[in-house]
């Protein structure tokens, strides 16, 4: 997964920080999100935004997980109470220990992820028994109507319908617990672990 700067400029814009804290850190928590004395791991968490809203609710333990070095600089930082932010690819959670976390967070990142289908895989390791994955992510049609306008060029087996996304969680030991989208442009999920 490597970005564009066009793509690490879109994220860092105050629309990005917008969404992220109105509308899908809020639809998390319509479906079920509790983050008080949990266990957070949020991949691709990048300068840190989404980790500043999250650690001022009190959780057990705040991981950020981001592969772009330059990113994690500015989230350590920020200086987040009970936050650690470490190097790596959502679709390789092998630093961490078997069932070490309640809930694993996704604000966007995978249709960046051409091991997507294996990020279900970790999270079900990295998962304890009752643990939760909550997704907002961007479907294929989305990101080639983006493509044809901006020219960004994401890698196209990084990208999936929001069918075949769910699909793949499910055959991969998760239940789908709620879903939504955007005129199947943005896809939420909460996705549980089966044991």
């Amino acid at each position: 997964m490597k970005l564009s700067i066009k793509e690490f400029d879109a994220m860092q814009m105050g629309w990005r920080k917008w969404y992220i804290e109105k509308v899908e850190l809020k639809t998390f928590k319509k479906f079920g999100l509790v983050i008080k004395d949990a266990d957070i791991l949020e991949v691709g968490c990048g300068n840190g935004y989404a980790a500043s809203l999250i650690t001022v609710e009190g959780p057990h333990s705040y991981t950020g997980l981001d592969i772009m070095p330059e990113q994690l600089e500015i989230a350590r930082g920020r200086k987040l109470s009970n936050a650690a932010f470490v190097e790596g690819s959502a679709d390789d959670l092998s630093g961490f220990s078997d069932k070490s976390f309640d809930v694993v967070l996704d604000f966007c990142i995978l249709h960046h992820v051409e091991g997507w289908r294996t990020f279900f895989d970790a999270c079900r390791r990295v998962l304890k028994d009752d643990g939760s994955i909550y997704i907002a992510d961007l479907s294929k049609r989305c990101i080639h109507m983006v493509d044809a306008v901006l020219h960004w060029g994401h890698a196209e087996e990084a990208l999936f319908t929001l069918h075949e996304f769910e699909t793949e969680a499910n055959k991969r030991g998760f239940s789908t617990v709620h879903k939504a989208s955007d005129l199947g442009l943005e896809g939420y999920f909460r996705f549980q672990k089966i044991h």
